[in-house]
């Protein structure tokens, strides 16, 4: 468990770091230089390291707030609402991002629990290989078939390395979710 969690983070600060090159300086710096769509398409693997003290959980049946690991998948839509985003001379845009994760829980009435987040997105773009996104929002998860809902914050910084204009490698690290998956960007 501690060693995922180490090769996650090892991964994000290796991308966070390889955004700085030098040539990432001049692409930041030009507001459009950056794949133009009108939405972004993310199936995705998860797991939860970090949770709330889970609220419902049967009686007898103990768990952590870090460990025990989740594991499932999920698939998020990011709508972009406005490009350039809150700083016009930078290559930045806002999205609304929302979907749906189902992971493995065995400390639930059912074995698994569903997860809507709804985050606002930032998105950064560094050059034409790589950028970073920060997520804020919230997210319901409930567990089975929606008997106990709960509503959590959600924190999360992302990277992606782009193939091209259509496809990108997306990791994103934060609270609740550790996710990993393909990025399509459609609707020029």
């Amino acid at each position: 468990m501690k060693a995922l969690t180490l090769l996650a983070s090892t991964a994000l600060a290796s991308a966070a770091c390889l955004t700085l090159a030098p040539e990432a300086v001049a692409s930041i710096r030009n507001p459009t230089d950056h794949p133009q769509y009108r939405a972004e398409l993310e199936p995705h693997l998860n797991t939860i390291f970090w949770r709330y003290q889970y609220a419902g959980a049967p009686s007898g049946r103990r768990f952590r707030s870090f460990g025990d690991p989740e594991f499932g998948a999920g698939f998020r839509a990011s709508i972009e609402l406005a490009d350039p985003a809150f700083i016009p001379k930078l290559n930045n845009t806002v999205a609304i991002s929302f979907g749906v994760d189902l992971t493995n829980c065995r400390y639930c009435r059912e074995d698994f629990w569903a997860w809507v987040p709804v985050t606002l997105q930032w998105n950064f773009f560094f050059n034409d290989k790589w950028s970073a996104f920060g997520d804020v929002g919230l997210v319901m998860r409930n567990d089975g078939f929606f008997r106990d809902v709960y509503l959590d914050p959600a924190f999360m910084l992302g990277g992606r390395y782009h193939f091209n204009d259509d496809i990108a490698l997306t990791l994103r690290a934060g609270l609740p979710f550790v996710t990993f998956g393909v990025s399509f960007f459609v609707g020029r």
